[in-house]
């Protein structure tokens, strides 16, 4: 009788077009789960009582073509399935790397830790509950030589099809793949955003496409007054609108709070959350494509107020006939699956690829994703196929 991994492998794993690559998902897929230490592929060969693991799982990650894609669909299906999650999380994943040679690696700024360092930047989209949270979806950052220099886009054998794109872009790819060619049921997209140099970009993406979001901000992301001037003055196609009627989410939240208005407003104007309180003021975003391109989606902002009055986070969204305490759950997701991700980091191999092409971590992030998914979902598969 086949065990719970073998179940959830076979399933997890069926796109596979060769038996010899479904079997070698296994073992690397049962390496990540319980080989001791560093999950490299040596690590987990050597874990495996099988002869010339070593070889047959480089082999697996580094070389063998197969197609990621479906195996992260398959994995998303399934842990939509079980967990009916109520957001998909928007992560960034630094991987501290020694040397220049692993794809997409380069010296960058991490503001989580507040200093430079030698990387690469993953990007994910986690499928998340209350009690759950899986990335079932995976970019690499290929930012500077990495998207133009032939020689190193060589060297990490990256296909010519691959581009650098900046990072809002690479994310909107991600939820698109999600909901176009995977079929998966949307639900709100959260996240942070305050790293991006233009997080406009990504907010207004998502608006046209009529996808329901929160995402934490930098206190000066610009907006528009809710009723701008050039709006009441009745703004034509092609016609500039005034610029310089944005302003920060920082001075719309302090301007509403400091002068409320006379008339009750849609959104809630205060809330409490523990020991601080919650603001709330609507507004629209600003348009992303130029001086002739008007303000545009209705978005409330949320800022927290700690005891002393100080304006703490701002959080952005376009769900402006939720109730507030629903927007909150939803930032809560956030921080529930940072804090996952950074726990099962080790427990699951996340940093472990010692590779340096591109397949060969796109292969590594997709077993890991498998892994995350075992961990969460493993019986419920178990109970189905078994």
């Amino acid at each position: 009788m086949r065990d719970k991994s073998s179940l959830f492998a076979a399933d997890a794993f069926s796109s596979m077009s060769r038996s010899d690559q479904r079997r070698w998902a296994e073992v690397y897929l049962r390496g990540l789960l319980l080989a001791d230490g560093r999950k490299s592929v040596r690590r987990i060969a050597d874990s495996m009582p099988i002869d010339r693991a070593n070889q047959s799982l480089q082999q697996f990650i580094n070389q063998s073509p197969w197609d990621w894609e479906p195996v992260r669909a398959r994995i998303a299906r399934r842990v939509e399935d079980a967990i009916r999650p109520d957001a998909w999380v928007v992560n960034r994943v630094i991987i501290p790397k020694r040397g220049d040679r692993s794809v997409g690696v380069q010296r960058r700024f991490v503001p989580e830790v507040g200093r430079t360092v030698n990387s690469q930047l993953a990007l994910s989209v986690s499928l998340a509950s209350q009690t759950a949270n899986v990335p079932v979806n995976w970019r690499i950052a290929l930012v500077g030589g990495w998207s133009k220099d032939l020689n190193l886009r060589r060297a990490a054998y990256i296909p010519d099809s691959v581009t650098g794109k900046p990072e809002w872009a690479e994310t909107m790819d991600m939820l698109e793949e999600m909901v176009s060619r995977w079929d998966r049921a949307r639900a709100p997209v959260v996240g942070e955003v305050q790293h991006l140099p233009d997080p406009g970009r990504l907010l207004s993406g998502m608006a046209d496409r009529d996808m329901e979001f929160v995402f934490q901000v930098d206190g000066s992301f610009p907006v528009m007054p809710n009723a701008p001037a050039a709006w009441s003055a009745g703004l034509r196609p092609g016609r500039p609108w005034n610029r310089q009627e944005a302003v920060s989410v920082r001075e719309r939240v302090e301007t509403v709070s400091t002068h409320p208005p006379r008339s009750p407003s849609p959104a809630p104007p205060r809330a409490v959350e523990g020991r601080n309180r919650l603001l709330s003021s609507l507004a629209r975003l600003v348009g992303p494509r130029g001086p002739a391109d008007p303000p545009s989606e209705l978005v409330r902002i949320v800022a927290e107020v700690d005891c002393r009055d100080n304006l703490g986070r701002f959080w952005v969204t376009n769900m402006t006939s939720r109730g507030l305490d629903e927007v909150m759950a939803l930032i809560h997701r956030i921080a529930l699956s940072r804090q996952d991700m950074e726990q099962r980091q080790c427990e699951l191999g996340l940093y472990d690829f010692e590779g340096r092409s591109y397949r060969g971590l796109h292969h590594h992030l997709t077993m890991v994703s498998a892994a995350f998914a075992y961990s969460v979902i493993g019986d419920a598969i178990a109970v189905t196929m078994g």
